[in-house]
């Protein structure tokens, strides 16, 4: 048990958001949220993480434990509606949600790192009219709509077309993990 007192529980708690904010916030995206929502995650997991404080270990690592919470705040959010979806694409953010680990050392950043550098290179791989459509549906977050509008095609062609891309990004994300790894 801790040996804080309340007020002095407070002042560390500000202290441990204020170092790990930043990185609390990088590793929620990393995860495959969208940009928007990152501020509401990172907020519900140091809620989360306030109302759990006395199970945290005093001589734990606060930031670690705070992004394992907004981790499982982030799969709790792909199942419980996909649909709505404040994430990038399921299958993408499944995938992430798997190259994160418990354990955040420099190996696993290094494994990370590396499974970025394939995902880049499977994006590349698409025709250039798949990587205008990511660009357009994930990096500046316009709906199938929009982006239909946009190249003079119908929302449905749009949406059956970002499938097929998610899904060729996904197959090959995972040959090529799978290779390495066998």
């Amino acid at each position: 048990m801790r040996d804080f007192l309340p007020q002095r529980d407070r002042v560390w708690f500000t202290s441990q958001v204020r170092q790990h904010q930043s990185c609390l916030r990088a590793s929620i995206r990393g995860f495959g949220v969208q940009a928007e929502a990152v501020d509401d995650i990172a907020q519900d997991a140091l809620v989360l993480a306030w109302e759990k404080l006395a199970e945290f270990e005093p001589d734990g690592d606060f930031g670690r434990w705070v992004i394992q919470i907004a981790r499982r705040l982030v799969a709790n959010e792909r199942r419980k509606d996909t649909r709505r979806s404040r994430l990038l694409a399921g299958e993408v953010t499944d995938l992430l949600l798997r190259l994160s680990s418990e354990t955040d050392g420099p190996t696993v950043r290094a494994e990370r790192n590396e499974e970025v550098a394939v995902l880049r290179a499977c994006l590349e791989e698409l025709p250039a009219h798949g990587r205008e459509m990511i660009r357009l549906r994930y990096f500046e977050d316009l709906v199938p709509g929009a982006i239909a509008g946009r190249l003079g095609r119908s929302s449905d062609t749009v949406r059956q077309f970002l499938l097929r891309l998610r899904r060729a990004l996904l197959e090959c994300v995972e040959g090529r993990l799978g290779a390495k790894l066998g």
